[in-house]
C-alpha cells in the first residue's frame, strides 16, 4: 500500500465525510427555511424585508422608527410598515426561532430513547414525560388562574409536571434487576393514569374555561416571546450537549448489554443518565408549548435511514431535521385555515406522525425493508 503524500494528514473516513456533508446540507436548509418562512402568516414578509427588519432589531433601532420598505400586503390589504415590522420582530420570529428549538429538543429527546430501549418506536412521551407537563398545565386551569398569573406559572407548573414523571420512572430504573421493558411500561401506565385525572380535571371545569388548556395540549406557538425563545434555547443547548457526548456509548449499548460490560461500561448507569438528560430536554420542549407529538419519532429515522446508525453523527444531525421538520409544520398550521384562524401545530405533527407510526411498525414486524 502506497505511503500517503510527505506533509499529508491522517486520511479522514468516508463516513466522517458524509456527516459533515449532511451536517452542512440540513444546516443550510434550516438556514434556508428561517428566511422563507416569515413569507406565511397573516402578514407576509418578503425575504429581503425580512433582513432589513432584522438588521434594524440586531442594532437595536427602535421598531416603527425611520424609513423602512414599501409596505406589503395581507390578504389584499396594505398593512403599514410599523405593523409588519412589529408583528414580525415581536411574534412571528420568536415563533420561528422557538418552533426550530423545541423540533432540535424532541428530535434529541427521541434519538436518546429508541437507543437507550433499543426501540424504533422511542419517541419522548414513551415515558410518560410529555403527560406529567399536561397534567401540571391541566392542573392550573382547574384552579382558574387568572391569564396574568398563568403566563407565569404554566410552564412552571408543565415542568415540574414533566420532571415529576421522569422522577418517578427513574426511581423504578434504580433497580439493578429493572429491565427495559418494565421502563417502558411503567411511563405507559403513568401516562395512562395522567390521562384519566387530565379527564377529570376537564370534566370540573365549565366548557369556556377549556379552550386554553385544548389548545395548549394540541401545542402550539401562538404567543412566543423572545424570553421563552433564551430560556428553551439554553435549557436545549446544556442537555442536547450533554447527550451529544453520549454518542459512543449509545452505540456500545446497540450491542447489548453484556457486550457493554465487556467494554468497561455500566449500561444501568448510563441508562439513568441517558433517560434523565432527554427528560430534561423534553420539559423544556413541552414547558411553553404543550405537546407536540412523533417529532422525536420521525427525524430519528429518516436522519438514520439516509446517514446511518452512529449516534454520534445521529444525534446532532436529528436536531436539525428536527428543528426543520418542526418550523415547516407550524408554516403550514399558519397557512391552512386562513382568514385569522389557527391551527395548532400539534394537529399537524400527529396527521404526519400517525402514518410514519404505522409504517415503522410494519417494517418493524418484518412486513417491509
Amino acid at each position: 500500500m502506497a505511503d500517503p503524500p510527505r506533509g499529508a494528514g491522517p486520511a479522514v473516513p468516508l463516513a466522517v465525510h458524509r456527516s459533515r456533508r449532511a451536517f452542512g446540507v440540513l444546516l443550510g436548509v434550516l438556514a434556508i427555511t428561517l428566511v422563507l418562512s416569515p413569507v406565511v402568516g397573516s402578514v407576509s414578509t418578503p425575504p429581503g424585508d425580512l433582513v432589513f427588519f432584522v438588521a434594524r432589531a440586531l442594532t437595536g433601532t427602535p421598531v416603527g422608527t425611520g424609513s423602512c420598505p414599501v409596505p406589503v400586503y395581507a390578504g389584499g390589504t396594505s398593512v403599514p410598515c410599523l405593523v409588519v415590522e412589529k408583528v414580525l420582530v415581536d411574534s412571528r420570529l420568536p415563533e420561528m426561532f422557538l418552533a426550530a428549538l423545541v423540533g432540535a429538543a424532541l428530535a434529541l429527546a427521541g434519538a436518546t430513547l429508541q437507543g437507550v430501549f433499543r426501540n424504533p418506536l422511542g419517541d419522548p412521551y414513551l415515558l410518560g414525560v410529555s403527560s406529567g407537563a399536561a397534567l401540571g398545565a391541566s392542573a392550573l386551569f382547574l384552579l382558574g388562574v387568572g391569564a396574568a398569573l398563568g403566563s407565569i406559572y404554566l410552564p412552571a407548573l408543565a415542568f415540574l409536571g414533566a420532571m415529576g414523571t421522569a422522577a418517578l420512572v427513574l426511581l423504578a430504573a434504580r433497580s439493578p434487576r429493572t429491565s427495559t421493558e418494565t421502563l417502558l411500561l411503567t411511563g405507559v401506565a403513568l401516562s395512562s393514569f395522567f390521562g384519566a385525572l387530565i379527564a377529570l380535571f376537564i370534566s370540573l371545569r365549565p366548557q369556556s374555561a377549556l379552550l386554553p388548556l385544548t389548545f395548549w395540549i394540541l401545542g402550539s406557538f401562538g404567543g412566543a416571546t423572545w424570553p421563552q425563545v433564551e430560556l428553551v434555547l439554553g435549557g436545549t443547548l446544556l442537555a442536547g450537549t450533554l447527550l451529544a457526548l453520549h454518542g459512543r456509548d449509545l452505540n456500545v449499548l446497540q450491542l447489548g448489554e453484556e457486550t457493554a460490560r465487556g467494554l468497561g461500561l455500566s449500561p444501568p448507569a448510563i441508562q439513568r443518565r441517558l433517560l434523565l438528560l432527554a427528560s430534561l430536554v423534553t420539559a423544556v420542549a413541552v414547558a411553553f408549548n404543550g405537546i407536540i407529538g412523533f417529532v422525536g419519532l420521525i427525524s430519528p429515522h429518516v436522519v438514520r435511514r439516509l446517514q446511518g446508525p452512529d449516534y454520534r453523527a445521529l444525534l446532532p444531525l436529528s436536531a436539525l431535521f428536527g428543528a426543520i421538520f418542526l418550523v415547516l409544520a407550524d408554516d403550514l398550521a399558519e397557512s391552512l385555515l386562513g382568514g385569522g384562524s389557527l391551527l395548532p401545530v400539534g394537529v399537524v405533527t400527529s396527521f404526519a406522525g400517525a402514518p410514519f407510526f404505522l409504517y415503522v411498525l410494519y417494517r418493524r414486524r418484518g412486513g417491509g425493508r
